[in-house]
């Protein structure tokens, strides 16, 4: 856990974790960089913490959260993994949304 930040409850972390998941589902267009960043800022761990735990290196996921560069499906799925997700797909155009 990152050192900055006051330990919590399980129901606190529970809570967190609910809100980015309903903060991420009305968001859908959000770039996979930063659903990388959320996860991670919201769980709390430095950059070579979360690294570690998703089986990725700490460069490899800095590269990403920066966008400097883009992951592969199977990494994306590793970053994905600790919230019980899994890359997918959405479309471009909501029903009801125009494109202008």
């Amino acid at each position: 856990m990152d050192k900055r930040y006051a330990t919590l409850t399980a129901s606190e972390q529970n809570q967190l974790r609910r809100e980015l998941m309903e903060r991420l589902a009305a968001t859908p267009e959000l770039p996979i960089p930063q659903v990388i960043r959320d996860i991670r800022n919201t769980l709390r761990f430095t950059i070579p913490e979360y690294a570690k735990i998703c089986s990725v290196s700490a460069r490899t996921l800095q590269d990403i959260e920066r966008g400097v560069s883009s992951p592969t499906l199977d990494t994306v799925d590793k970053l994905l993994r600790p919230m019980g997700m899994r890359a997918g797909a959405v479309l471009a155009v909501q029903p009801g949304k125009s494109t202008a």
